[in-house]
């Protein structure tokens, strides 16, 4: 897997910008960190980049957001798909996990939402060598949204107990 090469725009930054007219051109990000924040958020983020996930009748979920009677809507509205009901229960919009993201601007957003791609991709690897995933985020004028599902083929469904065509 190709790394993308992100870029993050600290003009957007208010809070980090009023920081360095403070402190001078050479603060950096590294030194806005400790300047603000604490160890026990910076250990909750671990959660988001590598998010604690449960396997479910052969469909992988982010733990934080799972949920059994919701699974069982999607799955009657989907008609069983695994992937699709994988990808919409785990897809979580950016701006709605993290306060204040309309201040930093989409593409700030987008960044975090790539950077995320990225982890979690990297993650779900780790975790299931032999599955295949697509991770995305996607974007609009206004939001950013971040998902996964399984890349199922044949010889997916053959493990995941699912007859094989």
């Amino acid at each position: 897997m190709e790394t993308q090469r992100l870029s993050l725009n600290t003009d957007n930054m208010s809070n980090f910008q009023q920081w360095k007219q403070a402190n001078g051109d050479d603060f950096s990000l590294w030194d806005y960190l400790g300047g603000v924040a604490n160890i026990e958020v910076a250990l909750a983020f671990t959660k988001l980049f590598l998010p604690d996930v449960v396997e479910h009748e052969g469909g992988i979920f982010l733990l934080e957001t799972f949920h059994l009677e919701t699974y069982k809507q999607w799955q009657a509205k989907l008609a069983d798909d695994l992937a699709a009901i994988e990808q919409v229960m785990n897809h979580q919009h950016i701006d709605d996990l993290l306060p204040g993201s309309e201040c930093v601007g989409i593409d700030n957003l987008f960044y975090l939402g790539q950077l995320i791609k990225q982890m979690w991709a990297n993650h779900l690897k780790s975790l299931y060598p032999q599955r295949s995933f697509k991770v995305s985020c996607d974007r609009d004028e206004y939001t950013v949204v971040v998902t996964f599902h399984q890349m199922l083929s044949r010889n997916n469904n053959q493990h995941l107990g699912f007859a094989r065509c």
